[in-house]
């Protein structure tokens, strides 16, 4: 449906389009598919005797430029009438809360106001009249919640800073100077993409600011656990927070707890981690994030987790907790799947979402029976659930085939409402099917195959997808993997979950959590196996594709599977998984990878055994899969594997993922001429945009 004139040629456009096509056709040419709008975000205010429920979504599309992605706020009608637009400046905003009176607070760069360089604003938008700026800061706001006719907030603040006046004193101090040093005293020293430090998140309350004055909030420190902030829930009428914090033991080990916080007290322990002082059972791996407070304020959730080091399984679950007197118990005990973002409807009734043999559904939980009740039984996804009222949540709704759009659930019945289009359609690049095996241990396997519409007699060339994760699944839509515009050039994309893929019970965690390079590794196998015999796919004519742990994959892959593919894409991937547990943010996974997989699992051990060309890509702001690892696989590329034509496409500026727009479409452009290359045969296509 998608089909290119030329389907050896990849596009080539010099500028991207400054406005999204209409008819859904994103896949016909790259630059449409880049600059098509998304949604990015959305929050509720609840339906409470007379005042309304409301929802706002953040849009995310090209700036005019073509270089970079803005993002403005829309009003969603939750009755289903169209949308409204609130916010178009050109530097965009990021949508923060909407508060009790019916405001709403975003973030944004616009210029307007005398704030000083490198201050980010907070910005109020009454119901009526025009947005004004209500706290101007250096490091900006990160999170508002308004609640109890106060707001809570939680803004990055130098650590030894007194006051607001201190913090903003020494932030200029450094800018003016050119002081960019940060001492770090802890670990971690930076996350996924960004240091860490000088300024940390620390816990604020406020007065809300008139709706029609001038006047501007002044922060008041709330006391808050020794740690690194990570959440903050707060009860309906503001007199109990429920925060996290991260604290890091024996050097590297990072652990979550949980503490009960009410303004004007200190903190005290809810839920602590064993390492960090609780003292509750015998799993030394135990950690607990803080979830939400129930509407009457008596109970809360417990985000449970425990496993990834030192030979323990890989397991997430609920607790609920009675705030008084302390105590907790699992939800749902007999649940096997892991749930995820949990919301209460009313004191005895949760909804949450949770990974479903390749889907993600919403389940209703009744907390009176422990008794758990799927809403949502279709292939599609449901995402981010936020409340309306009793009887209605909204919530993101995609597949593999459909970016997200918003939808009423009614979680009495399951009913699904697709609310008006904030976003254009987009119309599919072929059609989707499931396959279906049986593991050597006998375990059921399926993946999802995306086809083209019009299929060779001989087949449609393959090419495999292997998620990132682990714990992970190919249940949702994706712009950054996406099988649309391979599918569009005429290749079937096979989406395969092996062990430890999410969705599929315990079981299927525990099979592949400490042998990231086995049971996942056979299982793929299996899986592509019964891809190739289809007729409507050529088995001769296949490549592998992976990023992250699928990276980690591809390069396990290409040092064990001789020329059984055409070629290997490596993205953001595992090489030298000892040197890999040493070196990223997550210093939890020394204890995982260092002693117990690196030993029989790191693929840096058979690069000699590569007879394949490969694609390695990696961006230098990756702090989670650090480059070293992608300068690692291309070093050894170069000097021992059996193979030529490997290439290493390097993004300077980019991170675990591609995020800019155009190298986006770069990323996009290149793996499709290295795969046309090697899977086709063809002549290597190079993107124009790549000198």
């Amino acid at each position: 449906m998608g089909a290119m004139t030329d389907e050896n040629t990849p596009p080539t456009s010099e500028n991207a389009p400054a406005t999204p096509r209409t008819d859904g056709r994103i896949f016909d040419d790259l630059t449409h598919f880049v600059a098509a709008p998304r949604i990015t975000g959305f929050a509720t205010r609840r339906r409470v005797g007379d005042r309304d429920a409301r929802a706002v979504a953040a849009v995310t599309g090209l700036n005019k430029d073509g270089d970079a992605y803005t993002t403005h706020l829309v009003e969603v009608d939750v009755d289903g009438g169209e949308p409204t637009p609130l916010t178009r400046s050109t530097k965009g905003e990021t949508m923060v809360a909407i508060g009790e009176r019916g405001e709403l607070y975003f973030s944004s760069e616009r210029s307007e106001d005398d704030g000083e360089e490198g201050e980010q604003a907070l910005w109020m938008l009454p119901p009526t009249g025009e947005a004004r700026v209500v706290l101007r800061r250096p490091g900006g706001v990160n999170t508002v919640i308004p609640a109890g006719g106060r707001l809570f907030i939680v803004a990055d603040t130098l650590p030894h800073a007194e006051d607001e006046d201190a913090n903003r004193k020494v932030a200029k101090e450094r800018r003016e100077l050119g002081v960019s040093a940060i001492l770090h005293e802890d670990f971690p020293t930076r996350f996924w993409d960004h240091d860490l430090g000088p300024a940390y998140p620390r816990l604020y309350v406020a007065t809300p600011p008139s709706l029609t004055g001038t006047d501007s909030i002044e922060l008041e420190p709330l006391a808050q656990p020794e740690g690194r902030l990570q959440n903050v829930q707060v009860s309906e009428d503001g007199s109990t927070l429920l925060v996290s914090v991260q604290n890091t033991i024996r050097g590297t080990d990072q652990y979550h707890s949980t503490y009960l916080l009410k303004p004007g007290e200190e903190p005290r322990p809810c839920a602590l981690a064993p390492a960090v002082g609780g003292t509750e059972g015998d799993d030394p791996y135990l950690e607990y994030g803080a979830g939400p407070i129930s509407p009457d304020g008596t109970r809360a959730l417990i985000y449970a987790s425990t496993g990834n080091r030192d030979g323990h399984p890989a397991a997430t679950w609920l607790e609920l907790a009675d705030l008084a007197s302390g105590e907790r118990r699992r939800l749902a005990p007999d649940f096997d799947d892991w749930p995820g973002p949990a919301v209460w409807l009313d004191d005895q009734t949760l909804v949450w979402q949770a990974d479903r043999r390749g889907r993600v559904s919403l389940y209703r939980v009744d907390l009176a029976e422990d008794a758990v009740t799927l809403l949502t039984e279709g292939d599609d996804s449901y995402s981010g659930p936020c409340v309306l009222d009793t009887d209605t949540v909204l919530a993101g709704h995609s597949s593999i085939e459909r970016p997200v759009s918003l939808a009423r659930v009614n979680v009495r019945t399951g009913e699904v409402e697709d609310l008006a289009a904030l976003t254009p359609p987009v119309e599919p690049a072929g059609h989707l099917t499931e396959v279906e095996t049986t593991a050597e241990d006998g375990t059921a396997l399926r993946a999802w195959l995306a086809l083209p519409n019009e299929i060779p007699e001989a087949g449609a060339p393959l090419l495999v997808f292997v998620h990132g994760g682990p714990w992970g699944s190919w249940n949702d839509w994706t712009w950054r993997w996406n099988p649309g515009p391979f599918v569009a050039r005429g290749y079937a994309v096979l989406m395969p979950d092996p062990a430890i893929s999410t969705g599929y019970g315990q079981h299927m965690i525990d099979r592949g959590n400490d042998q990231i390079g086995g049971t996942p590794y056979t299982d793929l196998l299996a899986l592509i196996d019964a891809c190739e015999k289809r007729d409507d796919v050529d088995g001769r004519r296949t490549a592998l594709l992976g990023g992250s742990y699928g990276g980690y994959m591809a390069n396990w892959m290409a040092g064990h599977t001789g020329d059984r593919f055409s070629c290997i894409v490596s993205h953001a991937s595992l090489w030298n998984v000892d040197f890999m547990g040493r070196t990223t943010d997550n210093g939890s996974w020394h204890e995982w990878m260092s002693p117990t997989q690196a030993a029989r699992y790191s693929p840096h051990r058979f690069a000699a055994d590569i007879e394949v060309p490969m694609l390695v890509i990696h961006g230098d702001k990756d702090y989670r899969v650090p480059l070293s690892q992608g300068h690692a696989l291309w070093h050894a590329l170069l000097r021992e594997s059996k193979a030529t034509g490997h290439k290493f496409l390097y993004y300077p500026d980019e991170n675990h993922w591609i995020l800019t727009p155009q190298n986006s479409r770069i990323w996009y452009e290149t793996v499709l001429a290295f795969v046309d290359q090697h899977v086709r045969g063809v002549d290597f296509a190079r993107p124009a945009l790549l000198g």
